[in-house]
């Protein structure tokens, strides 16, 4: 047998097989081979005006609306690429040449070129390796596939034994899927122009299935948040001695409650029985939830991709871009020897891991490379995670290894004590005791929850005798504020895309880099640029808007994949997407009046004349003969909504978020249209406007100063790593003396958990997410746990 070439993705991935085989070349079960690796899509589609006969070279390249939409079988795809004359793809960085160069010496002495990119869940590994092939005029050799759930040397060495033979790379059909996709993206770049020349944005308003989807989730969650209006309502209750509190869902509600009728009196409660019940784990998580979670702590969606993907090349951590949200009995078992040593890792006991069998929940067969979680190599210490990974891979590390290690716990139990009114028996109530704390002492993740729910009396364990009737003053539910965790759980719902696809383009869409952001982000909580908030009013009923688009093209992926669909009839349909969404947005632009003509600046949308709001005659203002009969409908780079103006125009007070001009932050505040007179070059302008309102911040009583290494300082001396479980450290008069001097001192502390343990540190200097922090830092080597368990400090 002839020597094997052996395609990697990447060059870690090219070490790993290395590991594997026994060196970058050599013989495995009497088998030479060679590996090389890519540095991943070395190629790309041209831009469209080079992939079209030269006659329409010019209008390719034009973005007027008169030369939309485009015709796919004008664009020389495969044909230009196997030429490689002038061809349909081209190299993506100038570095690229030389590396394309080696791939070609080294190959082209091979008997036979194995593709060994990642087995993606779209074909991306797949079109990675065969178009490199195929650029590179090598397709006519004997082609082979290698196919391997993760890299590790197990999985390598039994993917390279099994290596599949490939009679054509046309034949491949995740090769088919994947390049059908791109070729796609590539024509919604139409969706671009058609936004950008109908609103007439200087600036590009970036679109495609999923980032023009995106923009409509939040924009219209923005305007449901922001349109909400808090009425009350007033409905009969009961409350027992205990705290339990009795309702009668068939109850009248009532708008004022004066008219809530009386005449109830209090009653004894009946006990109707105790239920124990049980709750499973949470499901694994994906890359969206993990990216999710960490976005509430500062960190942004790019990063933690980078990070992630850092980690798993050292197999720190699993494969990043599965779609699985399970995992096998095979990668179940391949763990289950680590999970002692991972629970030592994050600090919990492995005695609470009782649950040591698979659960069909979670462990089922039919995957691939298996949800996110921990990887084989287990790191000694989250310190030393840190201290490779930064400290978001400690935080990745951390909740990637808890949360699946509530696997191996038992369920979580409960007592549900029920019971009813005894003079009024449809008011029924019910109150659950915790029996078994299970899975919940390793790991909760708080839900996001915008509706209303009864408050559930802490430290209560059965029901009261008596219940008295009360007037319960309730809201309807606001709708909650966008937020990465909500935004990916609706993309979720709908099955769109993997959680690495959702966290890639949420990062691109969220990425200011030369102010073309679409949304901001700030601790997880999102809001549209200026860009953004113009995009989303020109995409409303548009097809690149819905999230159906996405859907369609991974139905039509499929038949492709399945051989039961052509490619080129599927992007002929484009043409019609195109043209339809063209008038839509015509219609949609011309209700923007005076914003056709916005600029896109730094700061994101200036508009030539400021949009006006026409006031009422009890709004009006008059100052020195002049009359104020309009208002600006902008604040801080926030456009109020219909709704907004609405309550504005009735005097009320709202709540906005807006864009601070100075820092680019953006903030919350409460506000209503009021009279002012602003003074300038010594006139006197009378207007009317929002004037914003901040609640007043008490001083804060917790800081101390000082002088550290001969410069002053002010930190958190009171209160320190407070938490429900103790109030916090109160540095003494001494120990504030020894940190200021640059001594370490010690000291006994208590985690978020309730765990004491001996905590030892000093002052120090640090960033956190690019801004400088100050303060006491625990020393993460010396620190010593009195409970027996590792447990991360809490960063202050």
């Amino acid at each position: 047998m002839g020597k094997v070439g052996i395609l990697t993705e990447k060059p870690s991935a090219a070490r790993n097989f290395a590991t594997a085989l026994g060196g970058m070349s050599g013989t495995f079960g009497g088998t030479e081979y060679v590996i090389v690796h890519a540095r991943g899509h070395l190629l790309e589609l041209k831009d469209p005006s080079a992939m079209v006969p030269a006659p329409l070279t010019d209008k390719y390249k034009s973005w007027e609306l008169e030369h939309l939409p485009w015709n796919a079988d004008d664009f020389r795809w495969e044909r230009e690429i196997r030429r490689r004359v002038s061809g349909g793809k081209l190299i993506t960085d100038p570095d690229a040449k030389s590396l394309l160069l080696e791939l070609k010496t080294t190959l082209s002495g091979c008997e036979s070129i194995c593709n060994a990119a990642d087995l993606d869940p779209t074909g991306e590994g797949s079109l990675l390796g065969w178009e490199i092939v195929e650029y590179l005029g090598l397709e006519n050799k004997k082609l082979e596939r290698m196919e391997f759930l993760d890299e590790t040397p197990a999985s390598l060495r039994k993917a390279f034994t099994a290596r599949r033979p490939v009679t054509a790379i046309a034949a491949e059909g995740d090769y088919r899927k994947a390049d059908f996709r791109s070729k796609w993206d590539m024509l919604s770049m139409q969706f671009t122009r058609l936004a950008t020349k109908t609103t007439g944005a200087s600036t590009v308003l970036r679109n495609g299935r999923l980032k023009s989807a995106m923009v409509v989730i939040v924009g219209d969650g923005l305007d449901a948040h922001n349109g909400y209006l808090k009425k009350a309502f007033y409905e009969n209750r009961f409350r027992d001695e205990n705290g339990v509190t009795y309702t009668d869902p068939d109850v009248d509600r009532f708008e004022n409650e004066n008219d809530v009728p009386g005449g109830l009196q209090s009653s004894p409660v009946v006990h109707d029985g105790t239920t124990r019940k049980k709750t499973g784990p949470p499901k694994l998580m994906d890359l969206a939830g993990l990216s999710s979670l960490l976005a509430k702590k500062g960190f942004g969606a790019k990063n933690v991709l980078d990070t992630y993907q850092k980690m798993y090349e050292a197999q720190v951590v699993s494969y990043p871009r599965t779609e699985d949200k399970f995992i096998s009995i095979e990668q179940f078992n391949e763990l289950l020897p680590s999970v002692d040593a991972i629970a030592g890792v994050v600090g919990v006991d492995p005695a609470a891991l009782s649950h040591r069998g698979p659960r069909t929940s979670h462990i089922k067969s039919g995957g691939a490379h298996g949800a996110n979680r921990p990887g084989p190599n287990v790191p000694p210490s989250l310190a030393a995670v840190e201290k490779a990974y930064g400290e978001l891979g400690r935080e990745i590390y951390e909740l990637l290894a808890k949360n699946y290690l509530t696997m191996l716990a038992p369920d979580y139990e409960y007592d549900q004590h029920r019971g009813h009114v005894e003079k009024y028996p449809s008011f029924v109530g019910s109150l659950n005791v915790p029996a078994v704390l299970g899975w919940k002492g390793v790991f909760v993740v708080e839900e996001e929850d915008g509706g209303e729910r009864d408050e559930q009396p802490t430290g209560v364990t059965a029901l009261g005798t008596v219940a008295d009737p009360f007037v319960h003053e309730g809201f309807p539910p606001r709708p909650p504020h966008p937020t990465m965790e909500w935004l990916m759980k609706q993309l979720e719902k709908r099955s769109v895309g993997t959680g690495a696809t959702r966290t890639s383009t949420y990062a691109e869409v969220t990425n200011n880099s030369g102010g073309k952001a679409l949304m901001v982000e700030q601790r997880g909580k999102i809001t549209l640029s200026a860009i953004g908030e113009l995009n989303h009013r020109i995409l409303p009923g548009t097809h690149i808007g819905d999230l159906t688009i996405t859907e369609q093209v991974f139905e039509q992926m499929a038949q492709i994949e399945a051989g039961t669909g052509e490619a080129a009839d599927y992007l002929s349909l484009v043409a019609d997407l195109v043209r339809r969404d063209l008038e839509t947005m015509k219609a949609n632009a011309r209700m923007l009046s005076g914003e056709l003509t916005a600029r896109m600046g730094k700061a994101g949308v200036t508009r030539e004349a400021a949009e006006m709001i026409d006031l009422p005659p009890k709004l009006h203002f008059t100052h020195a003969g002049t009359v104020v009969t309009r208002a600006k409908r902008v604040f801080g780079g926030h456009r109020f909504t219909d709704t907004e103006v609405a309550a504005l125009l009735a005097g009320r007070v709202i709540e906005i978020v807006a864009t601070s001009a100075k820092s680019g932050k953006t903030f919350t505040c409460t506000g209503k249209l009021e009279p002012g007179v602003r003074d300038k070059d010594g006139k006197q302008y009378p207007h009317v406007s929002f004037n914003p309102r901040f609640e007043e911040r008490a001083p804060r009583t917790d800081l101390v100063s000082g002088v550290w290494k001969g410069k002053p300082v002010t930190f958190k001396g009171r209160g320190w790593g407070a938490n429900d479980h103790w109030p916090g450290k109160d540095f003494t008069e001494q120990e504030l003396e020894k940190l200021l001097a640059g001594e370490t001192i010690e000291f006994d502390a208590t985690s978020k958990t309730g765990k004491t343990y001996r905590a030892r540190g000093a002052l120090a200097a640090g960033t956190y997410q690019g801004s400088k922090t100050f303060g006491f830092k625990l020393k993460f080597e010396d620190r010593k746990s009195t409970a027996g368990t590792k447990k991360r400090t809490v960063r202050r």
